[in-house]
């Protein structure tokens, strides 16, 4: 029983920290948001293309068949309709490092919206080396947590091998 009360605990912390982080792969690919009280747009730039997300604010229900107009330093850009229901369009305006100021013009029938959002991308080894500290922080969490286990089953083995009982 001892041994399942001091290991497991132990043992939980390693599979936490060993356990892959879910969206560490798309954490390194800029993005921006931008909402109003109609609309809610995310835009994720991966392989040279800028994919747009759009859905109604209030209740996430996406909305098909808009215009998605973007204005950035005075160049016009129209993403196209995709058939997941996403939006995209060409990256190549965003490809150097650099923020840019986004004004989005969003028509849906009836509606529509002017959104603003600062699209921030940063070159590609500056990412990488954001990223370097996570990872040395995760191996010393993951170095600890094994030397803690084998601390623990070295006490109970030295323990049942001296014939004391908990």
């Amino acid at each position: 029983m001892i041994l399942s009360r001091n290991i497991l605990p132990a043992f939980a912390l390693l599979v936490a920290l060993l356990a892959p982080p879910v969206l560490a792969a798309e954490a390194a690919h800029p993005a921006f948001e931008a909402s109003s009280e109609l609309f809610e747009l995310v835009g994720r730039l991966k392989d040279g293309r800028l994919t747009l997300t759009l859905d109604r604010w209030a209740s996430n229900e996406p909305v098909a068949g808009a215009r998605i107009e973007i204005d950035s330093n005075g160049r016009q850009l129209l993403a196209a309709a995709q058939a997941d229901g996403t939006y995209a369009l060409d990256a190549t305006p965003f490809a150097a490092a650099a923020t840019y100021p986004l004004a989005i013009t969003v028509s849906a029938g009836d509606e529509s919206d002017l959104l603003a959002a600062d699209f921030v991308v940063a070159d590609a080894p500056a990412a990488a080396a954001a990223e370097a500290p996570a990872s040395s922080r995760r191996a010393a969490f993951v170095a600890a947590a094994l030397a803690l286990l084998a601390a623990a089953i070295y006490a109970v083995r030295r323990r049942r091998a001296t014939g004391e009982h908990a």
